[in-house]
């Protein structure tokens, strides 16, 4: 007779370990040796699990586990079952990750098999996204120092940043070898400049607007669109890292994306009482890039004057804040 399944363990970016050609069903997976396929692992119960065929079709029952299994998203627990269905089924039990495939499942097309990109083969594109990254660090520079300290400056801003590039590709190069035997190094140098990049076009962009056309909050929450760079930086470094869980790792992007947003709201309400980062707007660009209509200063003091009220509130709370702790140091000063 054929095998009328294969039973695959995985390892974690996702290549076989061991398989088992399964000939006649049941197929019995657990830590005892009785079973079809034996898995050293404390957290799998004896008998873990059974792959069975009844009239409905191949169906995975879970034994007397504690743990259960997890079927691609779904979670069955002792003495529940699942149908197989019309495609192979990545099963969970324990800290071992399963393929189950039957004979009547069909075969996914071959793939041609892509090398592991050399650093010279995308030299154009990687000499481009250097020139492109040192020319927007340089005229930075330019605008932030005087020009007797240029030089120096360009000097010790070309050593760190050059030092900060090479150790974070150097480390998630170095995850990506552990975890899939590939380092990537070029694809995470790529991915990093790509993420410098986009970071000066969307803060000069945020500024230029702001400016242009009277928006203040614009450049104000500019550090949400960070937070969003940030989190696609790392989702891109991921899928060198887990290239079979795109989902998990978009998910745990998106979270930390959000999290990082909601604490600095939280910092900058606690600092200033204001949601924004900016007490004021410090860019200045040529007004003839100006698109709003200037303010007439009768208006301009209008708007000022209704700022007093919130002022005052603010300067009675310190003297208060101030009164309180002068009490407090003259009620121990009587005591003494």
């Amino acid at each position: 007779m054929g095998a009328v399944a294969l039973i695959e363990v995985l390892e974690r970016d996702g290549t076989p370990r061991h398989s088992v050609a399964v000939s006649q069903w049941p197929l019995r997976v657990g830590r005892a040796l009785d079973n079809d396929l034996v898995l050293d692992d404390p957290h799998i119960a004896p008998h873990h699990l059974v792959v069975d065929r009844d009239e409905g079709g191949a169906y995975v029952q879970v034994g007397d586990s504690i743990n259960g299994i997890a079927l691609d998203e779904r979670r069955l627990a002792a003495g529940e079952r699942s149908p197989v269905g019309d495609a192979p089924l990545a099963i969970t039990a324990g800290r071992m990750h399963l393929r189950l495939r039957l004979a009547e499942h069909a075969l996914a097309p071959e793939q041609r098999l892509v090398p592991t990109r050399a650093l010279a083969q995308g030299l154009p594109l990687l000499a481009l996204l250097v020139l492109l990254t040192v020319a927007t660090q340089v005229f930075d520079i330019y605008l932030d120092t005087d020009p007797d300290g240029f030089v120096r400056a360009l000097g010790s801003n070309a050593v760190s940043g050059i030092v900060a590039v090479l150790a974070w590709c150097g480390l998630w190069t170095l995850l990506s070898k552990l975890f899939t035997r590939q380092g990537h190094f070029g694809w995470h140098l790529r991915v990093a400049l790509i993420a410098v990049l986009a970071w000066e076009l969307i803060s000069g962009a945020t500024q230029l607007l702001s400016f242009s056309l009277s928006w203040p909050w614009l450049s104000d929450f500019k550090f949400v669109l960070g937070y969003a760079v940030g989190a696609t930086l790392l989702y891109f470094h991921m899928l060198a890292v887990e290239p079979y869980r795109h989902r998990r790792v978009r998910q745990a992007a998106v979270a930390m994306a959000l999290v990082g947003t909601a604490l600095s709201l939280w910092f900058n309400w606690q600092n200033g009482d204001r949601l924004g980062s900016e007490l004021y707007m410090s860019h200045l660009f040529p007004p003839a890039l100006r698109v709003a209509k200037p303010v007439d200063t009768a208006s301009f003091m209008k708007g000022v004057a209704e700022l007093q009220a919130t002022l005052d509130a603010k300067a009675k709370r310190k003297e208060d804040a101030g009164d309180d702790d002068s009490s407090a140091e003259g009620g121990g000063g009587d005591d003494d």
